[in-house]
C-alpha cells in the first residue's frame, strides 16, 4: 500500500520540514531565498532611510491576494485531477488484467495459454516502464528486471524491445497468440468451438481495453497543464511576494522578514504540490501513483490462478523450455 498520512505524523514532517529533509522545500528553496533576501533588504531599507522607503501600502495586495488564491486553487485542482484520473486508469488496468488471466488458462490450449499468461505478467511492468521514461532502457538494466525477466524467454525480450513501446509490443504478443492456429484445441471439434468461441471473444476484449488504458495514460503523459497558466501563475506569485516587503517593512519592521518567510514558504509549497501531482507517473517521489503495486498485484494474481486452474508455476515453465532450448543447441 502507498504511503498514508495519518495525524500522528505531525511531529515528523515538521521535523522534517526543520532539518530541510522536506523534498517540496528543496524543490522551492531558490525562489524562497530570493524572497527572504528581498525581504532583508526591504526591512533594511524601511530601518535605515525611512524618509525614502517605498510604501505600497495593503490595499493592492489585498485586492490581488484574492485572485492569487484563485488561481492556486484552480492550479491545483487541475493537477489532481489528473493525479487521481491516472489512479482510476491504473485500476482498470487491474480490473482488465484479472479478466485475462481468469479467462485464458481454460480457454486456450496448455501451450498457449501458458504463453498467454506470462505475457499478462509482463504487461504492467512493460507500462510501468513506458510511463516513468524508461521505455528506451534495456529491460536487464531496469529495477523490474528480477521481477519480469523471469516469465518472458530471450526471444519474446528481443521481440518487445525492438518496438518503441514496450506495452504495446506485449499487447502485440498477445494478440499474435489468441491469433495463432496453434491456438485451437488439437482436432476441435464444431461443439468445442461454439464453447470456447465466447471466452476468446473477452480476451481479445480485454486485450483492446488494455491498448486503450495504455493510451489513456499516455495522454496524460503527453499533455500536461497548459504552459501558459502555470507561466502567468508563477510570475504573477513571483511578483506579488517580491513585493510584499513593501507592505509589511512598515508595520512590522525586521519581523516582516520570519513573516514573508513564513508566507511564501507556504504559497510556493502549494505550486509546487500542483507541479509534482500534474505528472503522475513520473515525477512523484516514492511512487506515489503505484505503478510497482500494480504490477506487483497483477503478476501476484496470474500466478494464483494459474497455480489454481493449471497447477503449474509460469516461471518454472519458462525455465523448463530455455533449458529444452540449451539441450537441443
Amino acid at each position: 500500500a502507498g504511503v498514508r498520512y495519518t495525524s500522528a505524523d505531525w511531529f515528523r514532517n515538521v521535523k522534517s520540514l526543520v532539518l530541510l529533509k522536506s523534498d517540496i522545500l528543496r524543490r522551492i528553496s531558490g525562489h524562497l531565498f530570493f524572497n527572504i533576501f528581498v525581504a532583508i533588504i526591504g526591512a533594511a531599507w524601511h530601518a535605515y532611510s525611512p524618509e525614502t522607503f517605498l510604501n505600497l501600502g495593503t490595499t493592492g495586495h489585498s485586492l490581488s491576494g484574492a485572485a492569487l488564491s484563485l488561481l492556486l486553487v484552480f492550479r491545483t485542482n487541475s493537477a489532481y485531477d489528473r493525479f487521481w484520473e491516472a489512479r482510476k486508469i491504473l485500476g482498470s488496468v487491474v480490473d482488465n488484467s484479472r479478466g485475462l488471466s481468469r479467462i485464458a488458462p481454460t480457454a486456450l490450449p496448455p501451450q498457449q495459454a501458458h504463453e498467454f499468461g506470462r505475457m499478462i505478467v509482463a504487461f504492467p511492468y512493460m507500462l510501468r516502464l513506458h510511463l516513468t521514461g524508461r521505455g528506451q532502457v534495456p529491460i536487464k538494466d531496469t529495477s523490474d528486471a528480477p521481477d519480469v525477466l523471469p516469465y518472458i524467454d530471450d526471444k519474446k525480450v528481443e521481440t518487445i524491445e525492438s518496438y518503441f513501446s514496450k506495452p504495446f509490443a506485449t499487447l502485440s504478443l498477445m494478440n499474435q497468440i489468441l491469433h495463432s492456429k496453434n491456438a485451437l484445441y488439437p482436432d476441435e471439434d464444431p461443439e468445442k468451438t461454439l464453447v470456447m468461441l465466447p471466452q476468446r471473444q473477452i480476451l481479445q476484449r480485454n486485450v483492446n481495453l488494455l491498448a486503450a488504458n495504455t493510451g489513456a495514460c499516455e495522454r496524460i503523459l503527453g499533455c500536461p497543464v497548459p504552459l501558459s497558466y502555470s507561466r502567468h501563475l508563477s510570475r504573477y506569485l513571483t511578483v506579488w511576494s517580491a513585493t510584499l516587503p513593501f507592505v509589511l517593512a512598515p508595520l512590522l519592521g525586521w519581523t516582516s522578514v520570519p513573516v514573508i518567510a513564513a508566507i511564501c514558504w507556504s504559497l510556493f509549497s502549494i505550486e509546487e504540490v500542483g507541479h509534482m501531482i500534474e505528472e503522475p507517473f513520473a515525477a512523484l517521489p516514492y511512487d506515489q501513483v503505484q505503478t510497482k503495486r500494480v504490477a506487483d498485484v497483477i503478476k501476484r494474481d496470474t500466478l494464483s490462478m494459474y497455480k489454481q486452474q493449471l497447477g503449474i508455476d509460469l516461471a518454472d515453465e519458462v525455465s523448463t523450455t530455455k533449458q529444452t532450448e540449451l539441450a537441443s543447441a
